[in-house]
């Protein structure tokens, strides 16, 4: 039988009123908005009365993971662009359960300061007057995320390489220090990233224009499990999951709680639940 929402979650209803005796594995990409995302789950997931193991790795274990069945729920998926090759590899057992957020999207952006007449378009990058003032590393992420493997496509496709702009892997600590470093120094840097994410409501960065696509469109940020955890979940928890719809203003704002405010995971996204009551009640039904 369907259950209505995201992806037409498959449950078995005989299975369904059985939970499962140990805790639930909920793996998670260790990012900061990833991981603020994954507490609201978490926390959700209590306050039903489950127990929640978290597995958090890169995106290139932790979706091996999901297809081994060696974690039962995952926030968040991109979908249908961001995490494309991983899911189509690994999630063939899998389906989503909730869209978390939409509007997501991977760009390149420079420091606000950086005229806006001079640059406008990543291709405006190869620009000599430009060129000859841009910090030519690219500082980027991890070389598992899809970020960073669409910045390095842009790199070439744009015709950057040829001018000594290479992209450089790195976790988030360094690459977020990378730009305050630089915005405090007012030095014209590349900083490849993402939505939701705290700098973006910080004005310290301008998006740029990305007029050959490679950096792809939006996409929705999706709870998703595993066919066989989804089955053995109660229908009572199948159905609250899948009316979590956080937004993308709402994970940013717990992003930044973790980011400037120093919160843990939990603590940000137990402010921005308690911040966002009649939400919340509406997905536990209360």
């Amino acid at each position: 039988m369907l259950i209505g929402g995201v992806g037409a979650v498959v449950v078995d209803f005989a299975q369904a009123q059985v939970p499962k005796k140990r805790p639930i594995r909920l793996g998670q990409v260790s990012l900061s908005f990833y991981a603020v995302t994954g507490a609201v789950v978490h926390e959700v997931l209590e306050r039903l009365g489950h127990q929640v193991e978290l597995i958090e790795g890169p995106h290139e274990k932790i979706f091996p993971l999901l297809a081994a069945g060696s974690v039962d729920l995952m926030a968040a998926v991109w979908l249908p662009e961001g995490h494309a090759a991983y899911w189509k590899k690994y999630g063939q057992n899998a389906r989503e359960i909730a869209r978390l957020y939409d509007e997501a999207r991977f760009f390149w952006a420079v420091p606000s300061y950086v005229p806006n007449g001079m640059i406008q378009d990543i291709s405006d990058l190869a620009k000599p007057e430009v060129a000859s003032k841009m910090t030519r590393t690219i500082q980027g992420i991890g070389l598992g995320a899809a970020i960073t493997t669409l910045s390095q496509q842009a790199v070439n496709e744009y015709g950057l390489a040829s001018l000594g702009y290479t992209l450089q892997a790195g976790d988030q600590k360094q690459w977020i220090q990378t730009l305050l470093k630089a915005t405090a120094e007012k030095q014209w840097v590349v900083f490849p990233t993402w939505a939701p994410q705290y700098l973006n409501a910080s004005g310290i960065i301008r998006p740029l224009a990305d007029s050959r696509g490679i950096l792809g469109k939006t996409n929705h940020g999706s709870l998703v499990g595993t066919v066989e955890s989804i089955n053995a979940l109660p229908l009572e928890t199948v159905m609250v999951l899948q009316r979590i719809n956080i937004g993308l203003d709402g994970v940013t704002e717990m992003d930044r709680l973790m980011n400037v405010d120093r919160m843990s995971p939990r603590a940000a996204a137990r402010l921005w639940m308690t911040r966002n009551r009649d939400k919340v009640d509406l997905w536990l039904n209360r």
